[in-house]
């Protein structure tokens, strides 16, 4: 029987001597990136108080008795301006907010006949806005626009963050032709490639694809050797089953240590894995679909790791299914899913069988659902959960 996927990632994580490696970048640099320790703020702001609001600042025992006459007051003596943020002089300790506030044509003020004024109304005092020390954002998590903001609010012009594994992808297959090129009988176009690409960038890792190799040994060797040299994690694309071309788990098991040729993960069932140089390297099967489960089940989770990173979750939908899925019970199977939303809020699930459906159609689907080994049939009409691989709002 075949490995699951967490029985063959447990081993690989065993067997991977890996430290999560770290680095110093300015802040301006960490869009997307991994916090590897707790950010706490260098500054406190305001650095003594700030008017809450667009307003003026003025004297607060003037109000002790109810709203002054203000006619004759004047600007810098009486009252100054303070815009929302704005430090104010020391003089004045309240702000009243600018549209409880007439200004009147010859001079002087008058407020409005709600106006209640306190030593402190609408002013926020020192370190509201964050405090020395102030903890800011967790370890752990990538880095939002509005995060690098916090940031540099709190002082930090630089951050500790997790270094971005360089992820080697090497397309191979004799058949092979780059994209843009106009394939001859026999040939296919390199798809894979800017799948992986965009794939690992969404991962968080620097992908360095490889030009195509030929399906000769010594020309896999060479690519791999360059590969294990220039980065973390390798990935083979091609290979990798039991064709008279298919030398690259050969490959793994002559120059590393072979944790598996095979998982009960399909499309891609030939999957091989192996740690050479104590870096992984990962032989996917070439097939589009077996490459894009593997990518997400396999190296996601190798990503993630170099990472030190929790796996991310996909929003999912809950529907009805359209027609049975044909499930095999000793293999954890990628189904691709087409979800709909009819206008009355009901939502249909329709299966795209990978033996019934034109491959472009599985490609482009908006959803995906893996079953669990030995887990429950599903039927027309049944409910079911899918992940979605497009947002909500465009189902």
């Amino acid at each position: 029987m075949l490995p699951t996927r967490a029985h063959v990632l447990a081993q690989l994580f065993h067997q991977w001597h890996m430290t999560p490696q770290t680095e110093t970048i300015p802040v301006s640099e960490a869009i997307g990136r991994i916090l590897a320790k707790d950010a706490l703020s260098l500054n406190t702001l305001p650095v003594v108080r700030a008017s809450g609001c667009d307003g003026i600042a003025v004297h607060s025992d003037a109000f002790q008795n109810g709203i002054p006459d203000a006619s004759q007051w004047k600007e810098g003596i009486d009252y100054v301006h303070a815009d929302t943020g704005d430090d104010f002089d020391d003089a004045f300790d309240a702000i009243v907010r600018m549209e409880d506030v007439t200004f009147l044509e010859h001079g002087g003020l008058a407020f409005a006949n709600h106006v209640e004024v306190k030593a402190g109304t609408d002013v926020r005092p020192r370190g509201n806005t964050v405090a020395l020390g102030e903890f800011l954002l967790k370890a752990g998590v990538p880095l939002r626009p509005i995060d690098l903001a916090a940031l540099v609010t709190g002082g930090l012009t630089s951050v500790l963050v997790y270094r971005r594994p360089i992820v080697a992808f090497i397309p191979t297959g004799s058949e092979l032709v780059p994209a843009g090129t106009d394939p001859l009988r026999g040939q296919m176009v390199d798809a894979n490639s800017i799948l992986a690409k965009e794939t690992l960038l969404s991962f968080g890792a620097i992908p360095l694809c490889y030009p195509i190799v030929k399906d000769a040994p010594t020309e896999l060797e060479t690519a791999l050797d360059q590969a294990l040299s220039e980065a973390d994690i390798v990935i083979i694309n091609g290979g990798s089953s039991k064709g008279v071309e298919d030398y690259n788990t050969q490959l793994l098991q002559k120059r590393g240590e072979l944790i598996c040729h095979g998982a009960a993960a399909a499309p891609g069932r030939p999957i091989g894995i192996a740690v050479i140089q104590n870096k992984p390297v990962v032989n996917l099967p070439g097939p589009t679909a077996a490459t894009f489960y593997g990518l997400d089940w396999c190296i996601r989770a190798i990503v993630n790791r170099f990472l030190d990173r929790k796996m991310q979750k996909r929003e999912t939908m809950t529907g009805t299914l359209t027609s049975d899925i044909a499930l095999p019970s000793v293999m954890e199977f990628l189904n691709k899913m087409d979800v709909q939303k009819h206008p009355d809020g009901s939502v249909a699930i329709t299966p795209l069988p990978m033996r019934e459906t034109r491959p472009m159609a599985s490609m482009t689907s908006n959803a995906m659902f893996v079953n669990e080994i030995g887990g429950p049939a599903y039927q027309a009409g049944d409910e079911i959960t899918v992940e979605l691989l497009r947002g909500t709002e465009l189902i």
